[in-house]
């Protein structure tokens, strides 16, 4: 039997706490064919000593950024450099179950159609434990053989909402040759605007098992709040203007309800929480473009339009009908 190769890319930078557990989970895979490929990106810890631990490993591709680039840089440097038929990707402070790759290259070898396959997977905290909601799971959660493999054109559902996470995806390189590789531009959610560029040419195969443990700790990028809504808007923004005839693909309440959601949280963010009327104005204007019939956002927006002055006195009204009424 003949293996095609994996190429799994790791970004590095201060993880050093969780790196080893990392990347012992990747040469822990019983898929014979891998090629970890390690991007040091300027990390001010002790993750290159960790790594340097593990160089005599002919499986290893040991990269060093020379300034610091941020997670899409480098992962398209590691592209770059990547040898496999197939690209996996695993973050330094998550881990797979050693059958991970065995159990997604079995599941394309049955889909060979799909551009994109994904699992399931477990959240655990800072320490490795499993978080509450997945402790009453039994082990034929985690690494079934036997699992089923859904393959559908899901395109609208990732539009809507994304939950492929990047430790569970793996994907043909032929693919990712054809779609486009990560957008430096697009921090924290490079990968879902990839998400979409494939979806909306192949297929995407689910695997309904648990390969993998996404790690929840309080640096992460993804809890960042307003700032990670206003990327994610970018990332469906740039998309769109790079595909506009994508919007066609997905049902006119499934833009309205995406499209206008998304600029209507970020006016309000600007609205209620930094006051910023002038910014807040664009995008009630924005919102209303994929929903007129918003009259909050309309009452907000004439809000915006006022001068100072007037926007003082309503101010004091309001406050004077709080406290008559208190």
């Amino acid at each position: 039997m003949t293996y095609p190769s994996v190429s799994i890319i790791m970004p590095v930078y201060n993880g050093a706490k969780y790196l080893a557990g990392a990347i012992d989970s990747v040469l822990a895979q019983t898929w014979p064919a891998i090629q970890l490929i390690l991007v040091n990106d300027c990390a001010t810890d002790n993750s290159a000593e960790i790594i340097q631990g593990y160089l005599p490993d002919p499986r290893i591709t040991y990269i060093t950024n020379r300034t610091n680039s941020g997670v899409a840089t480098s992962r398209n440097v590691a592209l770059e450099h990547a040898t496999g038929a197939f690209i996996a990707f695993h973050d330094q402070d998550d881990l797979w179950l050693p059958d991970k790759l065995a159990l997604q290259m079995a599941a394309l070898r049955r889909h060979p159609e799909v551009g994109l396959l994904h699992t399931r997977y477990a959240r655990i905290d800072s320490e490795g434990a499993l978080l509450p909601e997945y402790r009453a799971l039994n082990q034929d959660a985690f690494g079934n053989r036997a699992a089923e493999t859904i393959v559908d054109n899901v395109f609208e559902e990732i539009f809507i909402s994304n939950d492929i996470q990047p430790l569970t995806s793996l994907i043909p390189k032929k693919v990712l040759d054809e779609v486009g590789w990560f957008n430096p531009d697009l921090p924290g959610v490079d990968d879902y605007e990839l998400w979409l560029r494939i979806a909306r040419r192949y297929p995407v195969g689910h695997l309904q098992t648990i390969t993998g443990f996404w790690r929840q700790h309080a640096a992460q990028q993804s809890k960042q709040g307003y700032a990670m809504l206003l990327i994610r808007l970018k990332a469906m923004d740039t998309f769109l203007a790079a595909d506009p005839d994508a919007a066609k693909s997905v049902t006119r309440a499934a833009l309205v309800a995406r499209m206008h959601g998304m600029n209507r949280g970020v006016a309000n963010h600007y609205f209620y929480n930094l006051q910023d009327y002038r910014t807040a104005r664009q995008y009630f204007k924005k919102a209303l473009k994929f929903k007129p019939g918003d009259v909050g956002s309309r009452v907000k927006l004439a809000y915006c339009v006022l001068p100072n002055p007037a926007r003082n006195l309503l101010r004091q009204l309001r406050n004077s009908l709080k406290r008559q009424h208190g």
